[in-house]
């Protein structure tokens, strides 16, 4: 190969690399259901935008902000969050397989019915929803995460050894356990009260 192909291949791979020719990820957008394998979003603002039921495998998030996004039913496996702001964010049902969320903000993210597997060195999860069947069982480095206020219910999977209420995380009742627990106090106060002769 001559040296200036050989340049304008090394080129164009420093050019895909960087994500120049990436679908782009900004403030708002509403692009559910979009593909961004393999894409390098490094730094972008994506928040209150909606990419539910998009493939993110692969893609590189680091340093990104993504406040209040909807990632419900997305594919992240494999995806680098490292520092990511996305508090407040919707990660129902996501695929976080090998995710990278080492660093982290995800204050108040909903991460209901979703697979965690990934990497929580650091991370925030403080006020987070784990509820419907989450499973962190999988999870690395989850005892350096905070979890401060964080929900989980009896459906939630969490790692071998996790404590949730020692780690500051709330147990929510289900709400048929909740509500036959009402049923049964209504029914000792029927129960209980005197009868008239």
């Amino acid at each position: 190969m001559t040296a200036p192909r050989v340049l304008l291949l090394l080129l164009a791979s420093l050019v895909l690399a960087t994500g120049a020719y990436a679908t782009p990820i900004t403030p708002g957008a509403v692009i559910p259901g979009s593909v961004h394998d393999g894409e390098n979003h490094l730094g972008v603002n994506g928040s209150n935008a909606d990419i539910s039921g998009g493939s993110l495998v692969g893609t590189n998030l680091r340093n990104t902000t993504f406040v209040s996004t909807n990632f419900a039913a997305a594919n992240l496996t494999n995806a680098n969050l490292r520092n990511t702001n996305a508090t407040g964010a919707d990660f129902t049902g996501a695929n976080l397989t090998s995710t990278l969320l080492r660093d982290g903000n995800f204050t108040n993210a909903i991460f209901d019915g979703s697979l965690l597997t990934g990497n929580l060195l650091n991370a925030t999860f403080d006020g987070a929803s784990f509820l419907g069947g989450a499973d962190l069982s999988a999870a690395t480095n989850w005892s350096t995460a905070s979890w401060t206020g964080a929900l989980f219910d009896g459906t939630t999977v969490l790692p071998a050894g996790f404590d949730p209420v020692a780690a500051g995380m709330v147990f929510v009742a289900e709400p048929h356990t909740a509500a036959m627990l009402g049923l049964g106090l209504l029914g000792l106060c029927v129960a209980g009260r005197p009868r008239q002769a």
